[in-house]
């Protein structure tokens, strides 16, 4: 299955080698979770993480569906 994955901020350093910037194509097996592609890239697991599944906020425990849009954030803060 392939799913498109978004990037942002300090986290796109982790985007796969084949990306445009902030977003990449992937191709994943049935039943990948969130968790198991943050693995996969190696994001920092110290470091809290926004995650949306088509613009739904998820956990990442959620499985991925052929078609998604997987967009990760590090944690915003503004003042």
């Amino acid at each position: 299955m392939k799913i498109k994955l978004k990037l942002f901020a300090t986290f796109r350093e982790f985007l796969p080698e084949k990306n445009d910037g902030h977003s990449s194509e992937l191709e994943l097996n049935p039943g990948t979770s969130v968790e198991n592609v943050i693995d996969t890239l190696h994001l920092p697991k110290d470091i809290p993480k926004i995650i949306l599944i088509n613009g739904i906020q998820k956990t990442s425990e959620e499985i991925l569906q052929d078609g998604d849009t997987l967009s990760i954030f590090p944690p915003i803060a503004g003042g």
